[in-house]
């Protein structure tokens, strides 16, 4: 009898054993199916080594891949070299920044018919810092006020204005020409390097003259003036993001997370440079040509306009009535390009996607 007592007691605790694994396993089974498996979602982001496009170096340490539920990779190329590499891409997951000047200018090269068209998609900050100056006291300072008297821009058009053919401040001054009725053709333009600029108006042989924000300041230094700002114009160029027209058809959810994520890493950054711009700082030291101490980096970003958000960008550079209407900028670069044969057809603006 204590045998057999035994041995039930033995099978009793066997079939036990047997229950308690097999519910283990079954929790163990349903844990894993619970589980979410890592994303296979991602985006190749193309940059150059910009003061400006560092600030996406702060995504991956801020965790915005994991927020967003796609990984990334930062691939640094020459600033000249993104728009062709975005146009000859074969990978199917791929953006990058322009210049949408430049987008303007190269559209219909890019962009055949049958293509699968570059596309430019979004703003992602304004490059406002550009000005005109001048060592002459007779040459009227355009404020935004004198901006809307036609007869001093009038005046302010008829000096020597040396400005480099073909750039963003050749075409700020026509479309201040278009603004008052003034024939481009009759304007006495001297096709000037943006270096060379300020010496030539010091030396007198220009009245006016491109500059950028070193230029600008050099000029105040040496006793002349700044006699229009591109910021107090409302005029800019736009870098924004582009791709081809097939990732944004096929990977929508990509995109707008790296819009997402660029727009997160510049507001960390902005919203208090001295702590946090220690990733951008790092990435520029090791890939730009140009070392930024702090106070450098502070200055080179104050050139610059950089929404905090898609809500931001959509009211000052999306809506008509921003202050840096893509709209209204494109149809002045676009006369522009006409103007000068530059293109045949003026380019169809683009229509940037909702980024919700």
């Amino acid at each position: 009898m204590e045998t057999i007592n035994l041995l039930d007691e033995v099978m009793t605790i066997f079939h036990r054993t047997k229950i308690v694994v097999a519910v283990a396993s079954l929790v163990l089974l349903s844990a894993g199916c619970n589980r979410q498996p890592p994303s296979r979602r991602s985006i190749s982001i193309l940059i150059a080594p910009y003061q400006d496009l560092a600030m996406i170096e702060n995504a991956t340490p801020l965790g915005l891949p994991k927020k967003y539920d796609v990984q990334i990779s930062i691939q640094t190329l020459a600033w000249e070299n993104i728009l062709p590499t975005i146009a000859s891409a074969q990978v199917s997951t791929q953006i990058g920044f322009g210049s949408y000047a430049e987008y303007l200018t190269k559209e219909a090269q890019l962009n055949p018919p049958g293509s699968d068209p570059v596309v430019f998609i979004y703003p992602a900050y304004i490059y406002r810092g550009g000005a005109f100056v001048s060592f002459n006291a007779a040459v009227p300072i355009l404020t935004p006020e004198a901006l809307n008297n036609p007869v001093l821009v009038k005046r302010f058009l008829s000096y020597r204005i040396g400005v480099q053919k073909g750039s963003i401040y050749e075409m700020m001054i026509y479309s201040l020409a278009a603004k008052v009725g003034v024939d481009p053709k009759s304007l006495h333009l001297v096709d000037t390097p943006l270096n060379s600029a300020l010496l030539a108006a010091e030396q007198g042989s220009l009245d006016i003259a491109e500059a950028g924000l070193t230029q600008n300041a050099e000029t105040v230094k040496r006793g002349g003036k700044t006699v229009l700002s591109m910021d107090d114009m409302g005029f800019a160029d736009i870098t924004g993001f582009i791709c081809k027209r097939s990732v944004l058809d096929q990977h929508p959810a990509e995109v707008q997370a790296a819009i997402h994520m660029w727009f997160d890493s510049v507001n960390y950054v902005m919203t208090d440079l001295d702590k946090n711009s220690a990733a951008s700082l790092s990435y520029l030291n090791a890939n730009a040509a140009t070392k930024y101490t702090l106070d450098q980096y502070k200055q080179a970003l104050s050139q610059e306009y950089f929404p905090r958000n898609t809500s931001e960008a959509a009211s000052q550079i999306l809506s008509p009535e921003g202050k840096f209407s893509y709209q209204r900028i494109g149809e002045s670069m676009t006369s522009y390009l006409v103007a000068t044969g530059k293109v045949r057809t003026a380019p169809i603006l683009p229509s940037f996607i909702s980024v919700p």
